[in-house]
């Protein structure tokens, strides 16, 4: 019995854990396709901006661009600039609101973005619906890095994964100034990190 009680205690201290964890977890991995940063889970789907149609419905005034000039920067990969289509925010910063939003298929707790010369005017935000769910700047995905708009630099053009984020339907790109650039962005729903199950084997090993 005492055993038992033990193993309980510690699960949901475990559980407890997970659901503090669980506000989200950013990460910068990233696997590499040719010169590309791209998702690195399996089951995701991922908008490359390389189709006629793309795979969600946006509004906004952001735009689908190739190549990099005064308004626009191609995210950098592992030696030169992104030589495909990218979304940029804002297409023009004279015309407010400076913002792309995507409607999606379905509800996803996972995103991920090839995110270019990261900048502290950058905000990424995500709905449920209307409802805001979650938002982060540049500042907060790059920290303790600087957000500070590096053209080049490794620190501000990577791959970001947003893992555990409160179920959404869609996500909105914003910047106040030139620009926000992303490429490769992926949405799904990624399983919980197995080294809790892992844990919880062992766990339950222990009253055996």
């Amino acid at each position: 019995m005492r055993r038992l009680l033990t193993f309980v205690t510690v699960f949901l201290l475990l559980v407890g854990m997970y659901g503090f964890a669980n506000a989200v977890s950013i990460n910068y991995l990233y696997a590499v396709n040719g010169n590309e940063f791209t998702s690195p889970y399996s089951g995701v789907i991922v908008e490359d901006f390389e189709a006629a149609t793309e795979l969600w419905s946006w509004t906004g005034n952001g735009a689908i661009v190739s190549g990099t000039d005064s308004t626009a920067s191609a995210p950098f990969g592992v030696y030169e600039r992104d030589t495909s289509w990218y979304v940029t925010v804002p297409d023009d910063v004279t015309s407010p609101p400076p913002t792309a939003t995507a409607v999606l298929p379905g509800y996803y707790t996972y995103f991920g973005l090839w995110w270019g010369s990261v900048d502290t005017y950058n905000t990424l935000s995500f709905y449920d619906g209307n409802t805001l769910v979650a938002s982060f700047t540049g500042s907060a995905i790059t920290s303790p890095n600087a957000a500070n708009g590096n053209q080049t630099a490794p620190t501000t053009n990577l791959y970001v994964n947003f893992l555990d984020l409160p179920a959404f339907n869609k996500f909105t790109m914003t910047s106040t100034q030139y620009a926000f650039e992303a490429d490769n962005i992926a949405i799904g729903n990624v399983p919980i990190p197995g080294a809790l199950w892992l844990l919880g084997s062992g766990l339950v090993g222990l009253l055996t």
